[in-house]
């Protein structure tokens, strides 16, 4: 037998329908799921909310982690011998005096930190996130840092200094009723 170009191949000729039916339904199913995922996650990641807040929130800026530097103790003839100037009593027009209960009117969670201040300061100078509503002691302030006023407060049992605004101006803190 001769090989020519007139003898039919064995897969020559139409696809077969099922095979045909099979690719375009799984087109089809692919392109339904990029359609779902893309309009869909985005609310849904919305209403699950995982962290428990809603909407965007203000929170200070975290500082790049540095790793720490290895500081050399000092001998104990070199310490100094002043003791540290204590805080000045705060101003007659002080928004809040120790033993005072506020309230984080801020609309989410604020930081609790262990050192006045939001700029250059490692991760672990936050404590916890005081939720919206909450209501602290006051303890001790005013102290200025980062061009804000800044309170310390117990919440929960611990300690730690908040904000009484934010830089933009908005109230963080308020006086309980």
């Amino acid at each position: 037998m001769s090989n020519d170009d007139t003898t039919p191949r064995p897969d020559s000729g139409p696809p077969h329908p099922v095979l045909t039916g099979l690719t375009a339904g799984l087109l089809l199913f692919g392109l339904t799921l990029c359609t779902l995922t893309l309009w869909f996650i985005p609310a849904l990641s919305r209403q699950i909310n995982i962290a428990g807040v809603t909407g965007p929130r203000w929170s200070p800026p975290t500082a790049t982690p540095v790793a720490p530097r290895p500081t050399p103790t000092p001998s104990p003839d070199l310490l100094p011998t002043t003791s540290p100037t204590p805080a000045p009593a705060a101003p007659v027009d002080a928004t809040f005096h120790v033993g005072d209960i506020a309230i984080n009117v801020n609309d989410g969670p604020v930081n609790l930190r262990r050192t006045p201040g939001y700029r250059d300061k490692a991760a672990s100078d936050r404590i916890a996130l005081v939720p919206e509503g909450a209501r602290v002691e006051i303890l001790a302030g005013p102290a200025s840092a980062d061009e804000l006023v800044w309170w310390r407060v117990r919440w929960q049992g611990q300690q730690g200094w908040m904000a009484e605004m934010r830089v933009s101006g908005g109230p963080i803190l308020k006086l309980a009723p």
